[in-house]
């Protein structure tokens, strides 16, 4: 769940670690995420991925303020994931959109972990935020695997590691781990 670092931002502005892929991603994603929960008939997935997706826009809405995402045209990526995404889910089955829509987002959160490993500052990612979405994660893996859901369970297997990956560095950095090769460093 994005709500968390949706209210952090709304508390403080702060974007500090914040990657803007990870959020064009997550366009696409919640799109995608959106159609299959029409798809496979569950309002909750419908429901939350709408959340999410209002969570993302404001989120890309500081961002833009914030001059780390560069231009509004580089969000485009993310809507093409998101009509993709419907087209494999629909026409394909969920097991290839389930491989499809964890790829991107695995990347990304990766990414996220990068930089908060880099970044001299971190205080604008929200620790809440990153253990609701590893708890979210254990959530639909234990329901896809009681329901025999193939694209929630890979979705949830691969994002579920890379949310540990990703809280795991932010704990240390909150705990007085210093940035690992800091961005201002490296050529």
């Amino acid at each position: 769940m994005l709500l968390p670092q949706l209210f952090a931002l709304l508390r403080t502005g702060d974007t500090k670690g914040m990657a803007w892929p990870l959020w064009v991603v997550f366009i696409g994603t919640t799109i995608g995420w959106i159609s299959h929960g029409i798809t496979v008939g569950q309002v909750f997935i419908v429901l939350s991925n709408c959340v999410s997706f209002v969570a993302t826009v404001v989120s890309l809405i500081y961002l833009k303020k914030d001059k780390k995402l560069p231009h509004w045209w580089m969000v485009l990526p993310g809507v093409a994931f998101g009509v993709l995404l419907v087209w494999l889910d629909r026409g394909v089955g969920s097991a290839a959109f389930g491989a499809t829509v964890v790829t991107p987002i695995a990347i990304a959160k990766l990414h996220q972990g990068v930089e908060i490993m880099r970044d001299r500052q971190v205080s604008g990612v929200s620790v809440g935020s990153w253990v609701i979405q590893l708890t979210n994660e254990l959530v639909w893996l234990t329901w896809a695997l009681l329901t025999i859901e193939p694209g929630t369970i890979i979705s949830a297997v691969v994002t579920g590691t890379c949310n540990a990956f990703v809280l795991t560095w932010l704990l240390l950095r909150r705990h007085g781990v210093g940035p690992l090769f800091p961005s201002s460093l490296v050529i």
